[in-house]
């Protein structure tokens, strides 16, 4: 049996359908969370109803079995924003089952290439934004931040923010993906949820104040004669400076 197959966009969805396939070895040309809009006259398209515990224990299987290196590889890839990721997810795992442990050290496979560079694509992404989220203080206490990476990073940067900021209510929101982590300070605890904010949070006097404050000091320090925009660019790409308070105040 082969063709075009959905999912209905979950990470329960797509491991069902994963479970599912990969047995056997099913011949797969298509995997989407979307029908096509025209489906091929050579091929069926299969929609695969989501399995809650057939994901669960699919995923206890795939921890167990894969060495330290795919499960990275791996998490990091199902957190991609890429048209092709599942196919590509799909087609590293056939490998995996037949070579096992070998896979980490074919990167050059026409299997594996592809999803260690999206895996470092997605890695890369999530480093950076550790030095782009800025917070800014609400009405009502809380510290609101809102970026909008390619990908989908959130549950690769929480830990790191929960550590820095564990004595303060704050949300980082991504606003392309329409998701949030929420961070409760007193239970020290923090959760990846949907979320979508239309209308820009209104921030604290004393916050605005210090919004100027770091503009005003972030252009002063900057010496006219030294300026190098390529450069600065590469540093700071143009597509985050919306979410920097430097260049927006």
């Amino acid at each position: 049996m082969s063709g075009c197959y959905c999912y209905d966009g979950t990470l329960a969805g797509l491991l069902t359908l994963y479970a599912r396939l990969l047995p056997e070895r099913v011949a797969v040309e298509r995997i989407s969370a979307t029908p096509p809009d025209q489906q091929s006259l050579f091929s069926s398209e299969i929609c695969i109803a989501t399995d809650q515990a057939v994901a669960e224990a699919f995923w206890q299987r795939l921890t167990k079995r894969l060495s330290g290196n795919s499960l990275k590889l791996l998490r990091r890839c199902l957190l991609a924003d890429h048209p092709q990721q599942e196919l590509l997810i799909y087609h590293y795992l056939l490998l995996e089952a037949e070579q096992g442990w070998k896979v980490d050290g074919m990167l050059a496979h026409p299997q594996v290439a592809p999803v260690w560079k999206l895996s470092r694509q997605v890695g890369r992404e999530a480093h950076r934004y550790l030095g782009f989220v800025r917070f800014q203080q609400l009405q009502d206490g809380l510290y609101y931040a809102a970026i909008a990476p390619d990908h989908r990073i959130l549950l690769l940067i929480g830990a790191h923010f929960a550590e820095r900021f564990r004595d303060q209510q704050w949300i980082i929101h991504d606003q392309r993906h329409g998701e949030g982590i929420v961070y409760d300070c007193n239970s020290k605890e923090w959760l990846l949820l949907p979320m979508e904010v239309t209308a820009q949070p209104d921030v604290t006097p004393e916050e605005a104040q210090f919004q100027k404050l770091w503009h005003s000091y972030f252009t002063t320090l900057a010496i006219p004669e030294r300026r190098n925009l390529k450069l600065q660019q590469g540093k700071v790409p143009l597509k985050v400076r919306s979410y920097l308070t430097e260049f927006t105040v």
